[in-house]
């Protein structure tokens, strides 16, 4: 076995290309529920 495959190096994630690409639409998930809670918010106060 490779030094960097012991030290998973090469993990990729299951889903998208790149850990970035994965960070990113956590990111931007999470900036949609922010604005969709605030909007509703505002609508029901």
């Amino acid at each position: 076995m490779k030094d960097n495959e012991i030290n998973g190096e090469n993990d990729l994630p299951p889903f998208l290309k790149t850990w970035q690409n994965v960070y990113m639409l956590v990111a931007g998930t999470l900036l949609l529920s922010i604005v969709l809670f605030y909007a509703f918010t505002l609508y029901f106060a």
